[in-house]
């Protein structure tokens, strides 16, 4: 049976009660717990796994290092164990480390908000992949620009970005079926997994985002916007950006 998801359903959510429904060992030789629910976001989308502590009233506390989420939308929590051990049928409580938490969702909302800008820049492009981290992060577009139009582009889509960024948003979670986000969406991508809730978050009533990765609940909390570079390629725009505080 397919974990749920909490994380999907509120910006804020870093903890939650869960069961314990198979335990394993990896390959590596590492404990694989999987629960009946789960806050943790697993690596996807270009966004980095949560990690944090999985614990039980008897003193057992498990240290989550890594998040998988399998093709049946099984999330596998990978780590060791700190104290004790967990048991199948354990009640649990889930414990996300809420500053790696922010950081991934501050970049990852930050690559959100680059897509806004391009839009309402009215360039004609089309966004592909993205990668949030602290040591590499950018969004890749299918265009091709010159180094001068890079340079001034560069500078408006900072610009406007920080504008957004000062003036704030109250962004909005949606679920609904894929086939009806283009009612929200200007850009619904061919590729959205099946193995998870399909859900848009929307920044503001005109930029929807089809997404299931941690979103901030306010732009304002991204922080200041740096676009460190543009270049261009072969047909692919590459824009590389830097969050104040983190990178």
């Amino acid at each position: 049976m397919a974990t749920k998801l909490t994380y999907l359903e509120d910006f804020d959510v870093v903890t939650c009660d869960a069961k314990v429904e198979s335990i394993h060992t990896t390959e590596d030789n590492r404990t694989d717990i999987v629960l009946d629910e789960t806050c943790f976001y697993p690596r996807g989308g270009g966004q980095d796994w949560d990690t944090g502590i999985i614990s039980n009233n008897s003193g057992a506390k498990f240290q989550v290092e890594e998040v998988r989420l399998d093709e049946s939308g099984v999330v596998h929590h990978i780590g060791t164990y700190q104290s004790g051990e967990l048991k199948v049928d354990d009640k649990v409580k889930c414990s996300v480390d809420i500053e790696r938490r922010e950081i991934n969702t501050r970049l990852h909302s930050a690559g959100h908000l680059v897509d806004m800008v391009v839009e309402r820049l009215r360039l004609p492009w089309v966004a592909g992949k993205g990668a949030h981290y602290p040591h590499m992060s950018f969004v890749e577009y299918d265009a091709e620009i010159t180094p001068e139009e890079a340079e001034a582009i560069k500078k408006d889509i900072e610009k406007v970005a920080n504008e957004i960024i000062a003036k704030g948003s109250h962004n909005e979670i949606r679920f609904m079926p894929v086939s009806e986000m283009h009612t929200v969406c200007k850009h619904v991508p061919e590729n959205i997994p099946t193995n998870k809730p399909a859900r848009v978050v929307l920044y503001d009533e005109t930029f929807g985002i089809p997404c299931g990765g941690t979103h901030v609940k306010d732009v304002h909390d991204i922080g200041r916007i740096t676009i460190s570079k543009i270049k261009s390629k072969k047909g692919i725009t590459k824009v590389s950006y830097a969050v104040e505080g983190i990178n």
